[in-house]
Formats: C-alpha cells, structure tokens, sequence
C-alpha cells in the first residue's frame, strides 16, 4: 500500500543524490519521516516482547508476502508505468497481518524487508523510482504500523484477535483507518509541497485507488484473524491477492485506453464514442443536448515564454477548471492541442452558454493557480478560453453537425477578440 510519483534515478555519489534537489520544505518532511520512523522502529526494538511463536509468524507471513509479490511482479511493473496518482499494491496485507500478530517492530521489519523486495524485484527496473522515494514510502508504512498499533493496543493489544462482539468490529475499523490515514497524510503532505497540490483526488488518490487500499488492509485483518484461529486456512488468502492485484492492473488499463495522458480527460475516441451514446439516449427519450468545444487563447506564446513544461501543466488545471464546472454525468474530453469539448445532456442552449460563461470565467480568474513551479519567466502565464456552443433541442443532428457548428462558433469567437463564447445552432 504505498503511494508514489516516477523520477528519474538517482545521480552517482553522495551529493548526486535527486533527494537534494528537493524544494527545501519538502526534503524536510522527507527526512523527517524517515528520522520518526528509524526512532519508532529503534524504540519498539528495545520495547517488544517477542516469543518464538511472534518470530514463526513473522517468518511464514513475510515468506508468502514475498511470494506473492513474486507472482505478480510483472503485473506490478505494469500497474507503476500506467499510475498517475497516489498508487496502491498488496503488501499492506502481509504488513498489517504481521503488525497485529506481533506488534509494531515486526511489523515495521516485514515493511522494510517487503518494500526492499518490491525495488530491487519491480520498481526500480519499471519506472526508475529513487531511493529516496522508495525509502520515504517504506518509512511511511513504518509509522503506519505504529499508529495501527497504537489504536490496537487501545483493544487490548494481540488480544483484540480474540475479542467477539460489536467491540471487535469497532477495533478493527479504527486500526484499519489508523493505517490508511497515517499513510494518506505523509503522501498527501508531501505531494502538497512538492507540487503545491490542492486536489483531493491527486493528494490522496481517487475513490477507487482507496477502496483498493482499504480492501488490501481488510484482507490484513482477516489473515491475521486466521492465522490466530487456524492458521492453515490463511493459505487461501493468497490466490485472493492475486486476484485483486490482476483485477487493478484491468483497471488500470481500462484507465490508460480511455484518458488522455496529459490531462486525464476522455480520449477522442472514447468521448465520441460516450457522446454518440449520449445522443442517441436523448433522440430516444426527447431531451435537448449541447455541445460546448473550448479553445485556449494564445497558447503558443504561453509554450514559447515559459516552456513546454508549464504549458502541459496549464492544460491539466484547464482540464481541472472544466471538469469543476460541469455537472458528473457530462462528458470532458481533449479534442487534441489545447481544445476541449463537453457534451451535455439534458440541457437547453441557454442553459449551455451559462455553463460556456462559467468554464471562461473561471479559466481567466487569477485565482485559478494555473501556473505551477518551474515557470522560466517568474510570471503566471496569461490564459484565456474561447467557447463555441452548439445545441440540438430536436434530436436532428449527429454528432459531426454539433463538432462543425462547434468549431465555426469557436472561430467566431476568435475573431470577436478572444475570451468570448459564441452560440449558434446546427
């Protein structure tokens, strides 16, 4: 269960290190995460009680994390290089399995043996992941354990294993969110100054990636439950990671072959192809639709003067700005260069230059950070958004009519002086 971002690898020698060229405020939280975490793991050492039994578990739980690990190695390769937020694997079931078997050195032990397994075997020949951020998501799970373990101390320790009743459940939960949010907190923090991120979705990761997460974190407690009652039916807790690890690698193929890369919009073919849909729906049931395609203004000149750089991080708080200001259900897609198109259901032509009216308000506020670090000039780039609206109320035009009409009013707007919306009818 570890969260990261790609980099490049580390430089040779010492003062080579990537990890130095981090933004002050960031490599202080790095260091400062590792330094807790080498504290928590040095205080446990000399505070655990360990019997023979704690050290046989620890060893058969960290021998089929590693297995498993194995055997899903390459899908683990393939699940790194489709990632782009927050990313998730299985190892957190053996970790916290370990954590509430044996408390939170062991458990801290099976993270740091697990996680060196997982770069030598996957990351660092998938996607080049530093030391440094290997090291930061170890420490991250070993002050996971910890606060896992802290709240399941609060239950009685090993003894919450053996408890019955709703307490039971209430234990668990509370350990399962103990570890998820110390985890989520570190990541997030760190993805916060490093990019000054503002997004949940990109600090904390989306809503599937955590139900993954909190899943993996279930099967910890169920293999520890077993492994406390009958310990040879914790076997066919394997085959199951295996089985959620493939499943998440589907999904993130499914995510990769619909999105487009750099803003994570619909990709033109999976838009046309939920906006042929759409259109066919509202012929069926009656209900205007619109279609809005937005065009950035002087996008050249924002290449030209910051970089390309910047201007794919402009394109990503465009996208961000959009999708913000539509309803769930509509479609966003990257038309290609910097044009978006929106299809909205449901909706009258009035009602659909209100919403072209708030996506180039909102493009154009100054408050809308479109700028990120790493700007040449040292000034925000200047952006504005020309819309075209184009609208069905009678389910007569196909979907190249509406992208036509679209485009003429985007041009129209163009010529009316930028930052403009013009509505026109097929």
């Amino acid at each position: 269960m570890s969260r990261h971002d790609d980099e490049g690898e580390r430089a040779p020698g010492l003062r080579g290190w990537k990890v130095w060229t981090l933004p002050r405020s960031v490599l202080a939280t790095v260091l400062s995460v590792d330094a807790a975490a080498a504290a928590l793991v040095a205080a446990t050492a000399l505070t655990s009680e360990l019997s023979g039994r704690d050290v046989v578990r620890f060893g058969v739980l960290v021998v089929v994390g590693v297995l498993v690990a194995e055997l899903t190695r390459y899908i683990e390769q393939m699940r790194r290089r489709l990632a782009d937020t927050p990313h998730v694997n299985m190892s957190s079931v053996t970790i916290l399995a370990v954590t509430l078997l044996t408390g939170p050195f062991l458990g801290a032990v099976a993270a740091a043996v697990l996680y060196a397994h997982l770069w030598r075997r996957a990351w660092r020949t998938a996607a080049g992941l530093t030391v440094y951020r290997a090291t930061f998501n170890a420490s991250g799970m070993i002050v996971s354990t910890s606060a896992a373990a802290g709240v399941a101390q609060l239950f009685g320790g090993h003894r919450v294993l053996d408890a019955v009743g709703p307490q039971s459940l209430i234990g668990f939960s509370l350990v399962i969110f103990s570890f998820w949010a110390a985890n989520s907190v570190l990541v997030g923090l760190v993805i916060s100054q490093a990019d000054g991120e503002r997004s949940i979705p990109r600090l904390l990761g989306r809503w599937g990636e955590n139900a993954l997460e909190i899943v993996t974190l279930c099967l910890g407690v169920l293999t520890a439950v077993l492994m406390e009652w009958r310990p040879w039916l914790a076997v066919f807790i394997v085959p199951l990671v295996y089985v959620l690890h493939r499943s998440a690698s589907v999904q993130h193929l499914e995510v990769a072959a619909t999105t487009d890369a750099k803003t994570g919009l619909l990709n033109m073919y999976t838009w046309r192809c939920l906006a042929e849909s759409g259109l066919e729906k509202a012929r069926r049931r009656g209900y205007p639709v619109a279609l809005l395609m937005a065009d950035l203004d002087f996008f050249k000149r924002v290449n030209d003067v910051h970089g390309h750089l910047v201007g794919d991080q402009v394109l990503l708080r465009v996208a961000e700005v959009i999708r913000r200001q539509v309803r769930l259900g509509d479609l966003v897609g990257r038309f290609g260069g910097e044009e978006f198109v929106i299809f909205l259901s449901d909706i009258t032509i009035d009602g659909a230059v209100d919403v072209a009216e708030r996506i180039r308000l909102a493009v154009s506020d100054p408050k809308a950070e479109l700028r990120r670090d790493g700007d040449r000039a040292g000034q925000p780039p200047t952006v504005s958004v020309s819309v075209g609206v184009a609208g069905d109320q009678d389910g007569d035009q196909d979907l190249e009519d509406l992208l036509r009409v679209a485009d003429l009013a985007v041009y129209r707007a163009k010529q009316h002086g930028r930052n403009y919306v013009v509505a026109a009818r097929p």
